[in-house]
Formats: C-alpha cells, sequence, structure tokens
C-alpha cells in the first residue's frame, strides 16, 4: 500500500508531461469566389503550405466554394488558390493557434488569355435572304404504268 502512495504521484505526473499524440482541432476554411461574377468556384484547387509541416496539405473546394482543412499543428501558414482559367492566388501570413479555426475569404481573378469551354464565342449569324417561293417543279415524263 505505502508503495502505491510513492508510485502513484510520480505516475500521474509521468502522464501529464508526455506529449500527446493526439491531432490538433486547429482548421482553417473560408470560401472561394469569382471576383468578376461574385459566384463560388467549385473544384479550386487550395494547398496549405507551412515551414512546422514536412508534407503540403491539399484540398479542394465543394460546389459552393467552400473548403476545410483540418487537424492542423498551429504555426504559420501560406494558402495557395489555383484552377485553370484563373490567376494563381497566395495568402500568406496566416498565424493558426493552438485549439482556434481561421476563416478566409478568397477573391480570384479568372485569367482573360483563357479560353472558357463552353463560353467561346458564338457562331456568326447566317443570312439566307428572303424566303423564296417553292420552286416549280421541273417536268417530269411519265413512263407508261404498264398495260391498261
Amino acid at each position: 500500500m505505502k508503495l502505491l502512495i510513492h508510485v502513484l504521484p510520480c505516475l500521474v505526473l509521468l502522464l501529464a508531461s508526455a506529449p500527446t499524440s493526439a491531432q490538433s482541432d486547429s482548421a482553417i476554411f473560408g470560401t472561394v469566389i469569382d471576383v468578376v461574377t461574385r459566384k463560388p468556384i467549385a473544384d479550386m484547387v487550395v494547398t496549405a503550405v507551412s515551414p512546422s509541416r514536412r508534407k503540403d496539405v491539399v484540398v479542394v473546394t465543394d460546389l459552393q466554394g467552400n473548403f476545410r482543412i483540418q487537424n492542423l499543428p498551429p504555426g504559420r501558414y501560406t494558402l495557395r488558390f489555383e484552377r485553370e482559367y484563373y490567376h494563381l492566388y497566395v495568402r500568406g501570413d496566416l498565424q493558426l493557434q493552438e485549439g482556434h479555426s481561421l476563416r478566409v475569404r478568397a477573391e480570384v481573378v479568372p485569367d482573360p488569355n483563357e479560353p472558357i469551354i463552353g463560353c467561346g464565342p458564338l457562331p456568326p449569324d447566317f443570312d439566307a435572304g428572303p424566303p423564296m417561293d417553292a420552286a416549280p417543279a421541273p417536268d417530269v415524263e411519265r413512263a407508261p404504268s404498264g398495260p391498261r
């Protein structure tokens, strides 16, 4: 019993000071919109880069332009927003604290030098002139259709 009284406080101290391997509940989330149309952009690639991480974290926006990057350790982050037909947008110096979340609203600019699928120039109008009356049928010789 005496041994338990002496060992128990040491065990509690040891467990309290041990580093935990649990993931952080910190996150970066937000919305990406087109600066011209003011509409959300789906399928935008969002990359979180931090010197405190070995690997970048990559997510893609949903149909409403929303993204969420979860379980991030605290530190300084840079976000890169990339998608075909849009200029690259980089948002730096985001400081994420333990147990907190950051909300980011990114407004990206379309690239005018890139054609947008399905929105190219319309084919030229074709003016055929005024409607024509029915053309007279050519004279057709009728061959006899057999014995009468």
